[in-house]
């Protein structure tokens, strides 16, 4: 329930963001596990939603097949203090996600950058270990510029 009231929460604070704010759809991707014998699934097929809050500052939400083959339900802040030229910018990203060990909603809060070029954009997170909840990993999704 307190996911549901989260991504609500982001859907009520999209109204106030402004008019020409771009806007992505995110399609899931890979992940690739630090403690690469604990069997993980690493094609994480999903659908998400991004939009810019501002230049520096975006929110996402969206569901996925995580690597224990469970839905993950999220709800993020990406914020973007570092540009880094050629379409890439770096920073942190932190929210709430479901569907890990031990925790019906766990709390995140990794390094990532992205990159984006026309249409496409690529982004990659860190995502840290921490037993027994989360086993760490790299992962990347592909996201489409719908709006501008």
């Amino acid at each position: 329930m307190k996911i549901l009231n989260a991504l609500t929460a982001l859907g009520i604070a999209a109204i106030a963001l402004p008019a020409g704010a771009a806007e992505m759809i995110s399609f899931g991707g890979g992940s690739y596990h630090f403690e690469r014998d604990l069997g993980h699934n690493e094609f994480n097929y999903g659908l998400g939603y991004e939009r810019d809050w501002s230049e520096t500052l975006t929110w996402s939400a969206g569901v996925y097949k995580n690597s224990i083959r469970r839905a993950t339900f999220y709800g993020l802040a990406n914020w973007y203090p570092l540009t880094l030229g050629a379409g890439f910018r770096a920073g942190l990203s932190g929210g709430l996600m479901t569907g890990y060990h031990k925790s019906a909603v766990i709390g995140t809060l990794m390094p990532t950058v992205e990159w984006r070029g026309g249409p496409l954009a690529l982004q990659a997170y860190v995502v840290p270990t921490i037993k027994p909840y989360v086993d760490g990993a790299v992962v990347f999704q592909v996201k489409y510029l719908f709006r501008r």
